[in-house]
């Protein structure tokens, strides 16, 4: 599998574009029962127990990065060749060489940007267990073995996501959720095999930072109301991760070493994962979207401190709360 095609110039979001493809290829090989022998650039080099596994993960790659380049600019969209072969393979250190490569590398180079090129080898194969119509390429020329016929496969037309409910797109509660659960999901990734929550990065960066730091302070640095942010701040020290100190007869928190250590482990993590969220957006609309998410936080809270009585930890919990229960239409 080698990438076809890159038209962009912002390095940075095509950087993040192309991460978020290769993830969604090395997701697929897994669930196929595939396994990457070689990543190199922005190819990747898999082999498979079964060549029909092997079309089937390669059809559901272009088709899941087909629905991924439907949400991104012409201009952006990255476009991925495959090629399939099947025969025997030389494995030193986990990586493959030999013939087999050489001829599943050419059949890459034959396939149109979106494609799935195999050699005759691997077509008399699947041809006789999927019912899928082949392109035939003819004899193709492959160095140092001769000719090898060539077929094409192209995946469904249709697509595998479906699209956001009109009603969604309209419903700004219904898309502020959406996005909610996206970030909220990829962060969980991170810390939940670490046995904290999304949350508790924010209090570990802040006191990373700061040498020491009371409650209120930490409270008006992270956004939190107070009484949530103590709430947080006693899991991590019950976990060993932040400690209290007494400073100039006052008690203030500060990170410890196994704090500190988590989260330089998990904050690169954290940010690669959230960058693969925003991946159809480039550098300029992730600009306007931080903006704008600015400008909706810092409205709301401002409203919410001023108003007397406003108890802000209930409030936005009883408000994620209809949100997460209103019905699916």
């Amino acid at each position: 599998m080698k990438r076809a095609e890159q038209r962009d110039a912002d390095e940075a979001a095509t950087f993040r574009l192309l991460t978020a493809d290769q993830d969604i290829a090395a997701r697929l090989i897994a669930q196929h029962d595939g396994r990457i022998a070689n990543t190199a650039g922005d190819s990747i080099l898999a082999e498979f127990p079964s060549t029909v596994d092997a079309l089937k993960c390669s059809l559901d790659i272009q088709e899941r990065i087909g629905a991924l380049n439907e949400n991104v600019s012409e201009e952006r969209r990255i476009h991925f060749r495959i090629g399939l072969h099947v025969g025997e393979v030389v494995v030193s250190g986990g990586d493959m060489f030999g013939d087999a490569v050489n001829v599943a590398a050419r059949m890459q180079t034959l396939a149109a940007p979106g494609t799935v090129c195999l050699s005759d080898a691997a077509h008399q194969i699947v041809s006789r267990h999927v019912s899928i119509a082949f392109e035939e390429l003819g004899p193709q020329q492959v160095k140092n073995l001769g000719p090898i016929r060539a077929y094409l496969a192209r995946p469904s037309v249709e697509g595998v996501t479906a699209a956001i409910p009109s009603v969604h797109r309209a419903v700004e509660a219904y898309l502020a959720r959406r996005f909610y659960q996206l970030c909220a999901g990829a962060l969980r990734t991170i810390t939940e095999p670490e046995g904290i929550e999304p949350s508790s990065l924010g209090p570990l960066g802040a006191l990373n930072d700061l040498p020491e730091a009371d409650e209120r302070h930490l409270a008006k640095r992270l956004g939190l109301p107070l009484k949530d942010c103590i709430r947080l701040l006693r899991r991590l020290q019950a976990k060993g991760l932040i400690e209290r100190r007494k400073h100039e007869r006052r008690a203030v928190l500060a990170i410890t070493d196994e704090g500190r250590r988590l989260f330089f482990t998990l904050h690169p993590r954290s940010i690669a994962a959230l960058d693969r969220v925003l991946a159809a957006l480039s550098e300029s609309e992730r600009e306007t979207l931080r903006f704008l998410l600015a400008r909706v936080i810092q409205a709301n809270e401002t409203a919410v401190y001023e108003e007397p009585g406003w108890d802000i930890g209930r409030r936005v919990g009883e408000a994620v709360a209809r949100a997460r229960d209103a019905p699916e239409l």
